[in-house]
């Protein structure tokens, strides 16, 4: 009870240091912003233990054998100043449609102009890599008609704060709960020949597909899969990242042919395979812009259903 109560206190502080430096960030010259966020991201590294401790627990795990403890400890110092520095950016997002809309550069464009082109919309697949709402400002920029699948945060002002950069940006929100309406809206966007974006790099829980991700098993959204076989739409892997100290460049990969066979329990876990090793893929290369201090790992399969799976992948692998 006790700590459930501070956790509130906690979080409705936060909302109310948000609301309060707005102004202030909205004011100064971005350059003088990120060197602030930089600043903010090294005090808070050192500040904030439970998720140092969280974000390089699971950066060992995932990349520990080919990295120093201490090029590990740099890499997460690295992505506090990165997440600091994103949630400013984010404050100012609207200025990215005219202002500051030279800094977001986008690569792969022709992958999702072929993918919308068969008429059944397309399924952007993404990861929590580089600065997202500016992902979602470059989409609405190029003119693209889009929702994305997004789940409100534990302070309710932050999250009408985010809802409201998406809607003045023109991009529909899709709650992830209750499935039905989460169907339902998701399958209405694609029909109507959208782009519908769906971060498939958090822990799902118990509804979710466990596919490996670092060599452990992962619960994984499997909705991507799922809209994309009752539909037809082509998955479109998307991410972005920050170059150097200002720009940030979209890079949007060809589309992911499905597998289809007789067995569709089987193919819904290996593409949601594949599109997890893509994932990977991402956070390999670019390793101090993903969010390490999520519990990516949290849910756990039986040990029988593990120890199954990763016999399978490990098989796949050699073969």
């Amino acid at each position: 009870m006790l700590k459930r109560l501070r956790k509130k206190i906690r979080h409705s502080l936060g909302g109310i240091v948000l609301y309060g430096i707005l102004l202030p960030i909205r004011l100064l010259p971005l350059n003088l912003l990120l060197w602030g966020g930089r600043c903010i991201g090294h005090l808070a590294y050192y500040v904030d233990r439970k998720h140092r401790g969280i974000g390089l627990k699971n950066i060992e795990m995932a990349l520990g054998k080919g990295k120093t403890p201490r090029e590990l400890k740099r890499i997460i110092k690295e992505n506090y100043c990165h997440i600091a520095q994103s949630g400013f950016e984010m404050i100012r997002a609207l200025e990215y449609g005219k202002r500051y809309a030279h800094l977001l550069a986008i690569e792969g464009k022709e992958n999702l102009d072929r993918a919308l082109a068969k008429g059944k919309g397309a399924i952007g697949i993404m990861g929590h890599i580089g600065n997202i709402t500016l992902l979602l400002r470059k989409i609405a920029n190029e003119g693209y008609p889009a929702s994305v699948i997004a789940k409100d945060t534990k302070d309710e002002r932050v999250s009408r704060l985010m809802q409201e950069l998406r809607d003045r940006s023109n991009i529909g929100t899709v709650p992830p709960k209750p499935k039905s309406l989460v169907a339902k809206r998701a399958l209405t966007s694609l029909k109507k020949g959208e782009l519908l974006i769906i971060p498939i790099d958090q822990n799902a829980g118990k509804e979710g597909v466990f596919v490996d991700f670092f060599g452990r098993l992962a619960s994984t959204p499997a909705g991507p899969v799922i809209f994309a076989q009752r539909t037809g739409a082509p998955l479109v892997p998307m991410y972005i990242i920050r170059e150097g100290r200002k720009r940030h460049r979209l890079i949007i990969e060809p589309e992911v042919p499905l597998v289809n066979t007789e067995n569709k329990e089987e193919d819904l876990i290996t593409n949601t395979q594949r599109l997890t090793r893509i994932i990977e893929r991402y956070v390999r290369k670019y390793p101090s812009q993903w969010w390490w201090m999520h519990n990516r790992w949290k849910s756990k399969p039986a040990q029988k259903q593990e120890n199954e799976k990763m016999g399978k992948w490990e098989s796949g692998k050699k073969n």
